[in-house]
């Protein structure tokens, strides 16, 4: 008893100068229960036999921050996400899966070398202006026993980066690098090894200080994969890079009424199934974001009391000819690629749509109402309507490919129309309930139902999603 009474006497004094190290230690977490019901994600391919997925799954995160100096704090966040019944006790015996994830692991540096400068270095979350081009909310990393059950509910997305803040207000500089994918980590000779997948930027900001608070970003992100579209070791002028300069603005010319624009472009080569077959990238983005607190004076009676929000959105991808292959278009080589790369688009979660289709070659409108009609109780329904901003080319048009999010990667082949651009349109009813400060309850209901470009008789079934949710914050 005398000995293990000093063992833990040493182990306590030597830990000690570590912990007296920590000014401030705060923990916190929030466990999510979600119960998932789908049907028809496949459009009737199945025929008489629909598609149906009902699910409980569970989101938990325990979170460390702790202040070691004024200007120097780390925080770690483990997380735990899986549908219900499924325990993953043993990694190795569920598909590789981890049932605990290291989901944060970073350090933040304030002042360092001088006061402007910030530096966050390690596994975090990011996203900039409206998650337009990037967000760690996008990013598609399976260590998630989610993966091949519901992946586009993936919460635990983040990613290892270093970024350097600058800020001078009113104007705001931050550089970014994202280690994507090391691929191989070993040593190993050149160019064999030079696999890796990596994300560079910069986002700048200014805000105007006008009445409109008027604030325009500009930025630049560069990915550079080197892991497809080699020709023999790695030669790095064929490497699969994308670089997309954009520009967005956000204002506010009257009371209650937000407006926002934003352009990209994107630049670049696009690799091939073949190690000789690149094309060149041309492809552009605009969206157009506005949400109108409606004034009271224009609404009659109790219905002010709602705080009624009117918003619009609109979405322009650009597609190409032929978006099936990159190494010719009905056997003519194309120099060109003209589709939209969704880079790390963290837009429209939730939406049975964003799902089902990438974030390319199309028009989205969007109208969206959201009020109050009782205290604690926020409700939205929105209306979004689809289109293929270039027709399928006819070569292609009876596999058109829609993802599938119980098995991510693998897609469901349906029958469609080359001649026709209607993807479709979705209704979403959104309700929340807060129940406390720190608890909420939600439910979310979609459907959408397919447009002219698929086959009516064969695949034409709407897709329906249900979900009821209950989340604790401590």
């Amino acid at each position: 008893m005398r000995k293990l009474f000093l063992a833990l006497l040493i182990v306590a004094l030597m830990a000690l100068p570590a912990f007296a190290s920590v000014q401030n230690l705060k923990i916190s977490g929030s466990i999510n229960s979600t119960m998932l019901y789908r049907e028809n994600f496949d459009f009737g391919l199945s025929n008489d036999n629909d598609e149906k997925q009902n699910i409980f799954m569970t989101h938990t995160k325990l979170r460390a921050d702790a202040d070691l100096t004024d200007n120097v704090s780390a925080t770690v966040q483990i997380a735990n996400e899986r549908p219900w019944g499924d325990n993953l006790e043993n990694a190795s015996t569920n598909n590789g899966f981890s049932d605990v994830q290291l989901h944060l692991a970073y350090v933040t540096l304030r002042e360092m070398l001088y006061s402007p400068l910030t530096v966050v270095v390690g596994r975090q979350e990011f996203s900039y202006g409206n998650a337009f081009i990037v967000s760690t909310k996008a990013l598609t990393h399976v260590d998630s026993p989610l993966y091949n059950v519901a992946a586009d509910f993936r919460k635990f997305r983040a990613a290892d980066a270093i970024r350097a803040i600058l800020d001078y207000k009113p104007l705001s500089i931050e550089l970014l690098y994202t280690k994507l994918d090391e691929n191989t980590a070993t040593l190993i000779q050149d160019p064999a090894g030079n696999d890796d997948c990596d994300l560079y930027g910069v986002n700048i900001g200014y805000d105007l200080g006008d009445d409109m608070k008027t604030k325009v970003e500009t930025y630049f992100f560069a990915k550079i994969d080197k892991s497809t579209g080699k020709p023999a070791a790695g030669d790095a002028s064929k490497n699969d890079t994308i670089y997309t300069p954009g520009v967005r603005v956000s204002t506010n010319p009257l009371e209650g009424l937000n407006l926002g624009l934003e352009y990209a472009h994107q630049s670049g080569t696009k690799s091939g199934t073949a190690d000789t077959n690149q094309q060149s990238r041309d492809a552009n983005a605009i969206q157009f974001i506005s949400a109108y607190a409606l004034p009271d004076s224009v609404l009659p009676g109790k219905v002010k009391e709602y705080k009624p929000v009117l918003g619009y959105e609109f979405t322009y991808v650009s597609g190409d000819a032929n978006q099936a292959t990159v190494d010719s278009n009905n056997g003519v080589s194309q120099e060109v690629w003209e589709a939209w790369d969704p880079m790390y688009e963290g837009q429209a979660g939730g939406k049975i749509y964003n799902a089902l289709f990438d974030q390319t070659n199309s028009y989205t409108h969007s109208v969206y109402l959201t009020a109050n009609p009782m205290e604690d109780l926020m409700t939205k329904l929105t209306f979004s309507k689809l289109y293929l901003a270039k027709e399928l080319h006819p070569s292609v048009a009876s596999a058109f490919t829609i993802n599938q999010p119980d098995s991510w990667g693998t897609d469901a082949t349906v029958g469609a129309s080359w001649d026709k651009r209607g993807l479709g349109w979705e209704l979403d009813f959104d309700a929340t309930y807060d129940y406390t400060e720190d608890v909420k309850f939600g439910l979310s209901l979609g459907w959408f139902e397919p447009g002219s470009v698929f086959d009516k008789e064969n695949n034409g079934d709407a897709a329906k999603q249900a979900l009821v949710n209950v989340n604790v914050n401590f």
